[in-house]
């Protein structure tokens, strides 16, 4: 059995992503890139890989009504999902399907280039991050999230370990490539080498408040590239990984909630 690591997922897929993975991991983590980058109210942003958009729509409500957001990412099915969302409160977002290495906007016309768990996935990482200093102005700067090891991330861990030993090593190969630019030397060496003349990282966990487990798993697993897999698998194997995940990461249960960390580098790059 084989997935894909690129995460070109069909509409379908693009949906899970939006309506299980959003609002418990990704839209988490997409407000704090924000907050963190600091947008002021009235800047033009760019959310390259944007996904559904959970960072272009955060990053409107803080810029209000006179700033400007473009989305972009090269997955027409996330663009597509993206668009048939409610409009958020702030500035207008105009979403694109294009490359990260040949964004659709004119050199030094933004404030803040967002890129909220996406790099990891670009094939040409160094392109792109040139492509991000060029549709950014003097004073502007980049704002990337990626995750760190995925040791630290207990979820991702445990679910990709007991993805690999049950389904198989092919099939878990499919959520880890999200893990593929975690470590903090290698990612400053890639900034650099980009041409970035100052460059701010720090890591960012935040714990959070998931699901019933048993539920979420197999939806999450649905919204990836290894659902492929796993639905090959036969249904005695499915409920296993299931039934090990959810008591593999009971230690995080209290009061009846089971809340999980997860951690992520927040870096700041100006030219």
């Amino acid at each position: 059995m084989t997935a894909s690591t690129q995460w070109q997922l069909a509409r379908d897929s693009a949906k899970r992503y939006q309506t299980v993975l959003t609002p418990a991991i990704l839209g988490p983590f997409a407000r704090a890139l924000v907050e963190f980058a600091s947008p002021q109210k009235g800047e033009w942003i760019v959310d390259v890989g944007c996904g559904t958009g959970a960072a272009a729509r955060y990053a409107a409500e803080a810029v209000g009504s006179t700033g400007k957001i473009a989305a972009v990412d090269m997955n027409a099915s996330m663009i597509d999902v993206a668009r048939s969302l409610p409009v958020v409160a702030g500035a207008p977002i105009e979403w694109h399907v294009a490359l990260a290495t040949d964004l659709p906007l004119d050199d030094q016309s933004v404030d803040v280039a967002l890129c909220a768990q996406t790099l990891q996935f670009l094939p040409e990482k160094q392109l792109s991050l040139i492509e991000m200093q060029r549709v950014v102005k003097e004073d502007g700067h980049v704002a990337v999230s990626l995750w760190t090891p995925i040791e630290d991330n207990p979820y991702f861990y445990t679910l990709v370990e007991t993805m690999a030993r049950h389904v198989g090593v092919e099939t878990a190969v499919g959520l880890k490539a999200a893990f593929a630019l975690t470590d903090a030397a290698e990612i400053y060496n890639l900034l650099q080498e980009s041409g970035f003349g100052q460059i701010e990282m720090q890591e960012t966990q935040l714990d959070l408040l998931m699901p019933e487990l048993t539920d979420f798993v197999p939806r999450h697993i649905q919204a990836t590239p290894m659902a492929t897999g796993f639905n090959q698998a036969s249904k005695a194997i499915q409920q296993t990984v299931i039934r090990e995940v959810a008591e593999k990461l009971n230690r995080y249960a209290e009061n009846g909630r089971i809340q999980i960390p997860f951690r992520s580098h927040m870096i700041l790059c100006k030219k």
